[in-house]
């Protein structure tokens, strides 16, 4: 065997152990991928957890008084506008949505039904009404407490301001035509990545079987490669989790807190693979350099 192994056949192998690598890299990069952002019950454990809600509910709190102060409400309301249930429940019911390219999907038990539009001819399936009806409640007992009248005609201009604010930020700039839209294509994105990268890895792994000539010589050159990028790959998992990045990472609507809060839920998963693939290289490199040693004390049998 190792007599058919020619300078030809060194360049083919090569050739076929940089395509393999960057088949590696991309399988790698889209199975971490699919495995956290592609998966809904792990965005969902991200984006309702107590600091992420934290954020959000700050977020829709100073732009919900900002439009309120803007629509000739007599003086600021105070405290938060929004409760962490009720947002929870409108971002499981958003995600669900989204995930499944904008359509209802009938069977999910995250879906809440009061946040889903029944009017057929709304453009979004998705409806505001009990997040905007927790604002307009919250902001009257508010303003009660502080002794400020709030007149009929002006609650019903603030209501409407609100909720033309709302629907275009939320429904319209990110759910139609943001983030909402990205996602499923995204997620879809990562998972083909994986299918496709793994399967042509594997197809290139077994051309360079036959032009390595040798178990030995493709067991050591293909597992010194899947571990090195595997080191590589874990390397670049712990620079993904420092939490200095985060600030530099922008998403319409998600603040730095609910980005920190993905580093903390994703990160240990794309640790884990790159582990998980950095052992198989150290197998595949490990029984090569046996079978090389058990070649060498055999000569008569290459």
């Amino acid at each position: 065997m190792r007599g058919k192994y020619t300078g030809v056949s060194r360049g083919w192998l090569g050739l076929f152990s940089l395509i393999y690598t960057v088949l590696l890299i991309v399988f790698g990069v889209g199975l971490s991928f699919a495995l956290t952002f592609g998966r809904e019950t792990q965005m969902r454990r991200a984006l309702t957890n107590s600091a992420s809600l934290t954020s959000f509910q700050q977020t829709i709190t100073a732009s919900a008084v900002k439009v309120e102060t803007g629509a000739d409400l007599p003086v600021a309301p105070q405290g938060n506008l929004v409760t962490k249930t009720t947002l929870a429940r409108g971002l499981r019911t958003g995600l669900a949505v989204s995930a499944n390219f904008g359509q209802v999907p009938q069977t999910s038990k995250a879906i809440d039904w009061s946040f889903i539009s029944t009017d057929p001819d709304s453009a979004s399936k998705l409806t505001l009404a009990p997040l905007l009806k927790e604002i307009d409640q919250r902001t009257a007992a508010s303003l009660q407490k502080q002794g400020q009248a709030y007149p009929a005609a002006i609650r019903t201009q603030v209501k409407a301001a609100v909720q033309e604010h709302f629907d275009k930020v939320i429904l319209d700039t990110m759910m139609a035509h943001g983030i909402g839209l990205a996602y499923p294509m995204f997620a879809l994105f990562s998972q083909t990545a994986a299918i496709v990268g793994g399967i042509l890895a594997a197809a290139v792994l077994l051309v360079m079987r036959a032009v390595s000539h040798s178990w030995a010589r493709w067991l050591r050159v293909s597992g010194r490669i899947t571990y090195l990028i595997a080191l590589l790959a874990g390397l670049g998992a712990l620079l993904a989790a420092l939490p200095a990045f985060a600030p530099y990472i922008k998403l319409s609507g998600v603040g730095t807190p609910v980005i920190l809060q993905m580093q903390a839920q994703f990160v240990p998963v794309w640790q884990h693979v790159a582990g998980i693939v950095a052992i198989v290289g150290l197998v595949m490199a490990g029984l090569g350099q046996l079978l090389r040693l058990r070649e060498k004390r055999t000569p008569a049998a290459n």
